[in-house]
């Protein structure tokens, strides 16, 4: 549906913001203390004074879950270029590019449409042009992967099977051209956010049907193509109606479900309820069993767009500009990834919203200051980037006793994310590893900041730093100190 530019409606989340605010658009210190962290091993020599106290992490290296694969994280190019900036303009244009880079290579969503023998962005506010494929090039220099959210002629729903058709052969005739090839395609963006389902699926209003559109797509190439729908903005129960609507019209055209979820609406507790991303992978994997038939296995469920709120104002200053935001994209990502689905934050280019600031001074944002973000770190614990190992092939099991506590691990290779959501206490991880009793390992910490206003030196916009560093340890045992409201990062070898 159709995206909105700065202080105004955006997707139909309601009445116009004053100034001070900013709503998402899609085509989609108190000084904080230092980390101060600490590992003890547990020795057969009895080099320490006391015993190894009790275990309260437990990871287990010889259990796999799911898989995990390179479209598992990912965010999204808005093609905004609020502070006259972004992936492939302005004079900031390097550091973002920079930036972007160093997150490590992800996926990233960009909204485009055709529209007589051009290729612009179909985001609301900046909707036309012919920067598709800068965009494309530009996503594929970061070392990332290109999923085009393909948008309409005037909105995000009104496409036409030609013009989607012609999308492909833009990128994909001749082995692919114009940075292509491009195999990854979502249709649409939120049919049930003011557009209609219905003419999503069957026709009407400007497009041609999902199932069209779909066939026209494949039929431009002969690459294989990924195709993603309905790209629902909640998963919720009150849209199973929806859902089902959606299996039953596209069960034989859809490889990946999508859907949209953002936060719970709460400024302080959404931290706590991150929980609700599993729930909806999980309830999405469901019904894709119960309706895809002998497909059910081939089809993957995304999170194609998530963030702390859709909105921006002055009670969410202390979500989006703190730590808070730093545990809630690294929570978000490890319960979408243990339920076997994709993460993918929206957006690079978003105000308060987006991962790096845009140096308008605009909704409590810094004049002149391209800053990363915590959405960016909390993104950055799982890829590791510049900094750390990239998550692993394989999620393992993992779990804690500790309260307002996560924990999250891969395997292939070995990496261990511990996440502290609580507001004032510090938990010191008892870490008993199962399957790698011995070996080294090494850690990084993510700093609690909570002054939203020290954009220079607080905690929450800089890297991690580095604790332990191919330490020694036996017995299976490791002990690390994580601060309220942080989060830390193992490397197992």
């Amino acid at each position: 549906m159709e995206k909105k530019r700065l202080e105004s409606l955006a997707r139909g989340h309601g009445p116009a913001l004053a100034p001070a605010a900013q709503t998402r658009r899609s085509p989609l210190r108190a000084i904080a203390s230092t980390f101060a962290i600490t590992i003890t091993i547990a020795s057969a020599t009895g080099a320490y004074a006391q015993s190894p106290q009790p275990a309260n992490v437990f990871v287990d290296f010889t259990a796999p879950g799911v898989a995990t694969s390179a479209l598992s994280v990912g965010s999204t190019v808005s093609t905004y270029a609020d502070g006259g900036t972004n992936l492939i303009k302005g004079a900031q244009q390097p550091t973002w590019q920079h930036y972007a880079n160093d997150l490590g290579p992800i996926v990233w969503r960009v909204p485009l449409f055709y529209h007589g023998g051009q290729v612009g962005s179909a985001a609301g506010g900046v909707h036309g042009g012919n920067e598709g494929e800068a965009y494309i090039r530009a996503i594929k220099g970061i070392g990332g992967t290109p999923m085009i959210a393909v948008g309409g002629t005037t909105n995000d729903n009104d496409i036409q099977a030609s013009d989607a058709a012609a999308l492909v052969h833009y990128f994909n005739d001749n082995g692919g051209q114009h940075g292509g090839p491009i195999d990854a395609y979502i249709v649409g963006n939120e049919p049930d956010n003011g557009f209609g389902l219905d003419p999503y699926l069957y026709g009407g209003n400007g497009s041609s049907g999902f199932h069209a559109i779909v066939t026209a797509m494949r039929g431009a190439t002969s690459r294989p193509l990924t195709i993603a729908g309905p790209a629902l903005n909640a998963w919720a129960s009150y849209k199973y109606a929806d859902f089902q609507k959606f299996f039953a019209a596209a069960s034989s055209d859809a490889d990946i479900v999508d859907f949209h979820k953002y936060g719970d609406g709460q400024p302080i507790d959404n931290v706590n309820r991150t929980g609700e991303y599993e729930d909806g992978v999980n309830w999405v994997y469901q019904q894709v069993a119960n309706t895809f038939g002998y497909r059910a296995g081939q089809v993957a469920v995304q999170v194609g767009e998530f963030n702390y709120n859709p909105s921006y104002g002055a009670q969410w200053r202390d979500a989006f500009y703190t730590s808070r935001n730093v545990v809630h994209t690294a929570s978000v990502i490890g319960h979408v990834l243990r339920a076997g689905g994709r993460a993918y934050q929206y957006s690079d280019n978003n105000g308060p919203l987006g991962l790096i600031t845009d140096g308008t001074g605009r909704n409590d944002q810094p004049t002149g200051q391209f800053v990363r973000m915590p959405a960016y770190w909390g993104i950055s614990a799982w890829t590791g980037g510049a900094w750390m190992r990239r998550y692993g092939a394989v999620m393992v099991s993992a779990s804690t006793n500790l309260p307002d506590f996560e924990v999250f691990a891969t395997d292939s290779a070995k990496k261990i994310v511990l996440i502290n959501r609580s507001p004032d206490t510090d938990r010191h991880a008892v870490l008993a590893l199962t399957g790698k009793p011995d070996g080294t390992y090494s850690t990084w910490q993510y700093a609690r900041g909570m002054d939203p206003a020290d954009f220079a030196a607080g905690p929450q916009f800089q890297p991690p730093s580095q604790g332990a560093a191919n330490v020694p340890f036996s017995g299976g045992h490791i002990e690390v100190d994580v601060p309220w409201m942080s989060v830390a990062v193992l490397t197992v070898d």
